[in-house]
C-alpha cells in the first residue's frame, strides 16, 4: 500500500475543496450577508487549502497505484471531503453541533439528501447554496473531477474511476480517461445549466432554480422549502424536474457517446431498455391503483411519473402525499428504492444492470432445473457474461443485505418502532435521504443521539461507494506491509 502517495493525493483534493467553496462566498457577497457568514466561508476555504498542502507535502517519487489503493483512496477522500465540507455549517454557527454538521455535509457529498436541519428557509443564501452545491460536486464525483486535473494518473485513474462510479460493468469512456472526463464534465455542467434555464422560465426564482437543478443533477434532492416541490404548485416545474431526474439517472457514459457521435451504442443499451421499462411498468401499475383518486387522468399520470422517477433515481423530491396512495403503490416504490437507476450514474441502490443480470440468472437456474442437460449462457448488452461476473453480482447482493441487517441492528436501540429504523437504513444506505414514510413513521434525524447519526453517516458513505471500498478499510490485510 503506497500510503505516501495516497496522502499526497488526499491533500491535493482537499486543497481543491477549498476552491470549491468560492462560489458560496460569492453568493454571500452578492446577497450582502453578515461579515460572520462571509468570514466562515473564507476561514473554511483557507483551512481546506492549507491542511491540504500540509497533507500533500512534497510529491513522492514512488507513485505505485493499483486497485487496492483506488478503493482506499475513494473511501478516505469521501470522508475527508465530508469532514472539511462541514466547516461552513459549523463555523457560521447555524449548525453548532459537529456531528450534525458532519451529517449534513456527508449527506450532500454522498448525494443522499437527508437533513438534520429544521426550517431550511431560515438559512442564509450562501449556506443554502453550499448545501446544494455539495450535491453537484458529489453527483458526478469529486474523484472523477480530479482525474481531469491530474493527467499524471494515466491508466491509474481507472482504479479511482471504478471505485467512484461502481457498477457491474465498465463503460467505454474509460479508454482515454483525462479527455473523456473533461468532455463528461462539460456535458454534466451544461445539462445542469440547461435545467436551471427551464426552471427559471417556468417562474422559479433564479437562485432556487440553481438549488433545484443541483439536487436533480446530483440525484440528491435536498429540500429547500418546507413542503418540497409542492411549494411551486406548477405542473410545468414538476415535469421539467421529472425529465431532469430521469436523464441524470442514466449512465454518464451515454452522454459521452452521444457527444462523440456514437448515439447508436446508446440506443442498443440493454440496461437503458430495462431502466425505461421498469419506470414505464411502475407508472402503469401505480396508475391502475389510484386512477379513482383523481379527476384528471393527465394529472394522475404526471404525479405518478414524477414520483417514480424521483424514487428510482434516489432523488426523493416530492409533490404529493404518497401515504394517501394504496399499500400496493407504496410497495412498488419500495422496490424502486432498492433497485436504483443505471450503473455509472450518481444514483445508489442495486443499479438496474445488476437487477437485470440477477433476474436473468434466476431464469437460467429455473430452466436448468427443468432441463439439466441444457446450458444457455447469459448475455447482457450483447456480451456473454462469465461465471465470475454473475458470482460477483450475487456476492454484492449478499454483502448488501448483510450490511443492511447489521445497520438495522445498530440503529434499533435508537428507534421506538421497526418502521422507523427500517426507513432510516433504506434512506441512508440507498442514499435516498428519506424513505417517504412508505413503511410507517420515519425517524426524526435531528432528534436522534449522536451515535445514531454517526452510524447513518457511515451508511451514507457505504451506499455511495457500494460498500466494498469502505469494508476494505476494516480489513487487516489492507494495512499489512507487502
Amino acid at each position: 500500500m503506497n500510503w505516501r502517495f495516497l496522502r499526497y493525493l488526499w491533500g491535493r483534493i482537499l486543497s481543491m475543496e477549498g476552491f470549491m467553496m468560492l462560489p458560496s462566498l460569492i453568493v454571500a457577497l452578492i446577497y450582502r450577508e453578515s461579515f460572520a457568514m462571509i468570514a466562515s466561508f473564507v476561514a473554511s476555504a483557507l483551512i481546506c487549502f492549507f491542511v491540504g498542502l500540509f497533507l500533500a507535502g512534497k510529491k513522492p517519487e514512488r507513485q505505485d497505484f493499483y486497485a487496492l489503493e483506488g478503493l482506499v483512496f475513494a473511501s478516505v477522500i469521501w470522508m475527508l471531503l465530508s469532514l472539511f465540507g462541514s466547516l461552513p455549517f459549523l463555523i457560521s454557527g447555524y449548525v453548532p453541533s459537529f456531528v450534525d454538521a458532519l451529517f449534513e455535509a456527508t449527506s450532500g457529498f454522498t448525494t443522499t439528501g437527508a437533513s438534520v436541519l429544521g426550517n431550511v428557509e431560515n438559512l442564509p443564501h450562501s449556506l443554502l447554496f453550499w448545501r446544494s452545491f455539495t450535491l453537484l460536486i458529489g453527483g458526478m464525483g469529486m474523484l472523477v473531477f480530479v482525474l481531469r486535473f491530474m493527467p499524471q494518473f494515466g491508466h491509474k485513474g481507472l482504479y479511482i474511476m471504478r471505485a467512484e462510479l461502481p457498477g457491474p460493468y465498465s463503460g467505454k469512456v474509460e479508454s482515454r480517461v483525462s479527455s473523456s472526463i473533461h468532455l463528461l464534465y462539460i456535458i454534466y455542467l451544461s445539462m445542469t445549466v440547461l435545467l436551471v434555464f427551464f426552471l427559471a422560465i417556468g417562474g422559479v426564482p433564479l437562485f432556487e432554480s440553481f438549488l433545484l437543478a443541483f439536487g436533480a443533477a446530483g440525484t440528491g434532492g435536498f429540500g429547500i422549502k418546507e413542503n418540497n416541490l409542492a411549494h411551486y404548485g406548477s405542473n410545468y416545474v414538476q415535469m421539467v424536474m421529472a425529465i431532469g431526474m430521469l436523464v441524470f439517472g442514466m449512465n454518464f457514459n451515454f452522454f459521452y457517446l452521444i457527444a462523440v457521435g456514437k448515439w447508436r451504442q446508446v440506443k442498443k443499451s440493454e440496461e437503458l431498455k430495462w431502466y425505461l421499462g421498469i419506470i414505464a411498468g411502475a407508472v402503469v401499475l401505480i396508475s391502475l391503483q389510484i386512477f379513482r383518486l383523481y379527476e384528471s387522468i393527465l394529472q394522475m399520470m404526471q404525479d405518478v411519473f414524477f414520483t417514480v422517477t424521483s424514487v428510482i433515481t434516489t432523488t426523493a423530491y416530492t409533490t404529493v402525499d404518497i401515504n394517501a396512495w394504496p399499500t400496493f403503490c407504496r410497495v412498488v416504490l419500495l422496490i424502486l428504492m432498492f433497485s436504483g437507476a443505471m450503473s455509472g450514474s450518481s444514483t445508489s441502490g442495486f443499479k438496474v444492470a445488476r437487477v437485470a443480470v440477477f433476474v436473468k440468472t434466476i431464469r437460467q437456474e429455473i430452466r436448468h432445473a427443468i432441463n439439466p442437460s441444457r446450458s444457455v449462457p447469459i448475455q447482457f448488452d450483447g456480451r456473454q457474461l462469465d461465471n465470475n461476473t454473475q458470482r460477483s453480482i450475487i456476492y454484492y447482493f449478499i454483502c448488501y443485505f448483510s450490511v443492511f441487517f447489521v445497520l438495522l441492528l445498530l440503529l434499533s436501540p435508537f428507534a421506538e418502532n421497526f418502521s422507523g429504523v427500517f426507513n432510516a437504513v433504506i434512506a441512508t444506505l440507498n442514499n435516498i435521504g428519506h424513505s417517504l414514510d412508505l413503511l410507517g413513521p420515519s425517524l426524526d434525524y435531528k432528534e436522534l443521539p449522536n451515535m445514531a447519526k454517526l452510524i447513518m453517516t457511515l451508511a451514507m458513505v457505504m451506499g455511495r461507494l457500494e460498500i466494498f471500498p469502505v469494508l476494505v478499510l476494516f480489513s487487516p490485510s489492507t494495512y499489512r506491509k507487502t
